[in-house]
């Protein structure tokens, strides 16, 4: 079979499907899913690296169970304050749209 093949933190995963990055900068937010294959979410920071390369393999790894997610990271990421400055962004992104179409 074809897929993705990464290595990370000494292991390998040989991916069959597909793998989803995800940069989400309102929530300064990194993401990786990989079909149950491979999992991260992370606050964004330089140096975030993943090299894949499109390879045959016999047999995809094996699926790593559902995912721990960072508590501390998840309740301030969906905090009250970041939901505000979202709203916020939001409400600032739609203003700007609404000025310039009165111009």
């Amino acid at each position: 079979m074809v897929g993705l093949v990464t290595q990370k933190e000494g292991r390998e995963y040989r991916i069959p499907q597909f793998v989803i990055l995800s940069l989400i900068s309102d929530q300064q937010r990194f993401l990786i899913e990989g079909a149950g294959y491979i999992f991260s979410s992370q606050k964004i920071k330089e140096g975030i690296e993943y090299e894949f390369l499109i390879s045959e393999f016999e047999e995809p790894s094996e699926q790593i169970p559902p995912p721990e997610l960072n508590h501390e990271f998840e309740e301030a990421l969906f905090s009250e304050e970041n939901q505000w400055k979202y709203k916020l962004q939001l409400y600032r992104k739609l203003e700007a749209i609404l000025k310039k179409k009165r111009v």
